[in-house]
């Protein structure tokens, strides 16, 4: 009996160890997958943020680009500072400095930190946030600007200066003759993604750079722009301070609490890439910190990180429940019923954690869905109410589980005919540069949006899925193209206005001289069109000018280009037509003008000069024959067709 005894201990023994054992590491699995996924959600969470803001900066600084260049004599001062002699640019540089020195003022209010000019040279002309510092070579130092220096082209991200670092936007600047006459910088302190993050998101956030990317010996000089100091996270970074940080918490107290982490952070961040750990402090508080990189303009290094600091009560609970249950394990009555218990316990918090993300992920603006580009296996709120659909199942079988059928083939947009052979929507999306990587939808009620999309692949699985966030820009285009509609209609007619047709004639030219094809120009010209100014006034003037734009626009073939040219003068260009046929359009033209009649103003007539496409002709060779025939139609009776 006692050797059967000791047998039956023994072998329960056996059975206890076996099954602890088996526990033990299915606890600590499902206990690191648990604090895994809270870590890639916290990290996640950092990014999506972090791209909002990077998002909103990049449409600020285009916005505010675009306005500066058309501001009123903008260009103009830029232009002549090329060749100014040195008070001359001193002149030129106050002028400049009074016409935006208010407008810098607000953008300060948008997170605006530097707002300069720099000459085609690389020069710096004007340092509007600091006017009284000028003459260095900036594109020796900074290697955006020598980029669009080089290039003419456009550039953003983050970018060491000389007293700072911070988020730039480097535009190219042209003069009416579209040559490069210089750049335009508009960037914005680390410290505001750091206050926006801490403010608006409520994620308490510290910005680090690497103190190596300035001078060692600069640290300390008292024109530095911003405020550094050694930060907790890692000796060769420093942390930049704001009214939201202190000295005690951000660093005093991180450094205590990181020092069992240093090996871990060390590696993570030589490594580069994001990262997520959790620390507990002595109040057994467990803290998720998160590590997000931010690259150097070739997207290569990483010159600084952003790091977040997040309360977790559910990575606590997680550690405490595992000690628990190492505990209670141990006593062989009651392991069963504990592990069942403590694995209800668990799912229930899964489900309250995924209630929650879900409800965050249904607050959000943008639609978020999971996807194979065949079906949508997850989707928000926001996604099903824009598509009208009841529920994922109802989507997939409307779209016959065919996501991408939603995407319109529209030009400027991503869709399925851009995809090249043995290429998957995914590779369009990442080989399309980030200010492309846009769609267009139709909604529930058939209007089209348009969105930008940005493509997570999912890495939990090994099937290809991914996560999709589709962000509303519909009113950002449709100001966009209320932009280019100024730059590119005449206010009065709406027709084309003078930059647009010089663009047209310069790509015809090249077809011209490329294909050996011709062309033909006319120039219209209202007959005694100063009589109705004098006459009846310039609103009368106005309405005739108007009322023969639209009898030659509504004519003209679709293949025709018809704008103003200034003034009275309207012009018309024909591609692949001699000028013979030019002038027999024309002609009906001139006739279908000559029965207009204006209510106030009465009958009007016009005259036109056409000339044809020439081997070695130039737009202003052209016009000059343009101009001659005119004159001719001028001199003899108007209400006339003449080519030259």
């Amino acid at each position: 009996m006692i050797k059967k005894n000791i047998f039956i201990i023994s072998v329960l023994t056996i059975i206890i160890i076996i099954i602890n054992t088996i526990i033990f590491d299915i606890m600590s699995q499902n206990k690191q997958e648990k604090i895994d996924l809270v870590l890639k959600d916290k990290l996640n969470k950092l990014q999506v943020h972090f791209d909002v803001l990077y998002k909103n900066q990049e449409t600020t600084a285009k916005t505010v680009y675009q306005s500066t260049i058309l501001t009123k004599n903008v260009i103009n001062i830029l232009s002549k500072a090329q060749n100014s002699s040195y008070k001359q640019k001193d002149k030129l540089r106050k002028e400049l400095h009074d016409i935006l020195k208010e407008k810098y003022k607000r953008l300060v209010q948008k997170g605006v930190l530097q707002f300069q000019f720099v000459l085609s040279d690389g020069i710096s002309f004007l340092r509007v946030h600091k006017p009284n510092k000028f003459g260095d070579n900036i594109a020796k130092k900074r290697d955006d600007f020598k980029y669009t220096i080089d290039t003419h082209k456009p550039i953003r991200g983050f970018v060491q200066g000389k007293t700072a670092h911070g988020f730039r936007n480097v535009f190219p600047i042209f003069d009416k003759n579209k040559d490069f006459i210089g750049a335009l910088e508009i960037s914005f302190a680390s410290e505001k993604i750091q206050d926006n993050l801490t403010n608006i998101s409520k994620i308490h956030t510290h910005f680090l750079v690497n103190k190596h990317i300035f001078d060692s010996l600069i640290w300390d000089r008292d024109d530095f722009i911003l405020d550094y100091k050694e930060s907790a996270e890692h000796k060769d970074y420093m942390i930049t301070m704001t009214k939201q940080h202190n000295v005690d918490v951000c660093i005093t107290q991180n450094k205590r609490n990181l020092k069992n982490k240093r090996e871990q952070i060390n590696k993570n961040i030589k490594i580069g890439k994001k990262f997520a750990i959790y620390t507990i402090d002595k109040n057994n508080k467990v803290t998720i910190v998160s590590f997000f990189p931010i690259k150097d303009l070739k997207n290569t290094i990483t010159e600084a990180w952003l790091v977040s600091y997040e309360k977790s009560d559910f990575i606590y609970l997680t550690l405490k429940s595992n000690l628990l249950i190492r505990v209670i394990v141990s006593f062989i009555s009651i392991i069963l019923a504990i592990f069942v218990f403590l694995q209800i316990l668990a799912q229930q918090r899964i489900k309250i954690e995924y209630k929650l993300l879900n409800n965050i992920l249904n607050s959000t603006d943008d639609m978020m869905l999971v996807t194979d580009f065949k079906s949508v296996k997850f989707s928000n709120k926001k996604f099903l109410n824009f598509t009208n659909s009841k529920s994922n199942e109802d989507f997939n079988e409307k779209t016959n589980n065919n996501l991408l059928s939603i995407f319109l083939d529209i030009t400027g947009y991503l869709h399925t005919d851009l995809i090249k052979n043995n290429e998957s929507f995914y590779d369009l999306i990442t080989n399309t540069l980030d200010e492309n990587r846009t769609v267009s939808i139709l909604d529930k009620n058939n209007i089209t949006k348009s969105f930008s999309i940005n493509i997570t692949k999912a890495s939990y699985k090994d099937v290809d899925e991914y996560l999709v966030t589709l962000t509303d820009i519909t009113k950002l285009k449709e100001k966009e193209m209320k932009i280019e509609n100024k730059a590119y209609f005449d206010g009065l007619t709406g027709i084309f206005n003078r930059n647009k047709f010089d663009e047209i004639c310069e790509q015809e030219f090249s077809r011209a001289y490329r294909y050996k094809h011709s062309f033909s120009l006319a120039i219209v010209d209202i007959d005694h069109f100063k009589l109705f100014n004098d006459n009846y006034g310039h609103l009368i003037g106005d309405e005739v000018l108007i009322m023969l734009a639209k009898e030659i626009q509504t004519k003209v073939r679709d293949t025709d280009t018809f704008a103003r040219w200034g003034g009275e003068e309207f012009v018309i260009l024909f591609p692949e037509t001699s000028k013979e046929n030019a002038k027999i359009i024309c002609d009906k033209l001139r006739i279908n003008i000559s029965s207009l009649s204006h209510k106030d103003a009465g009958k009007t007539t016009a005259s036109f000069g056409i000339t044809e496409y020439k081997k070695d002709d130039t737009l202003e060779t052209m016009f000059k024959r343009c101009d001659d025939a005119l004159y001719y139609a001028k001199e003899n009776g108007r209400d006339m067709v003449w080519s030259n």
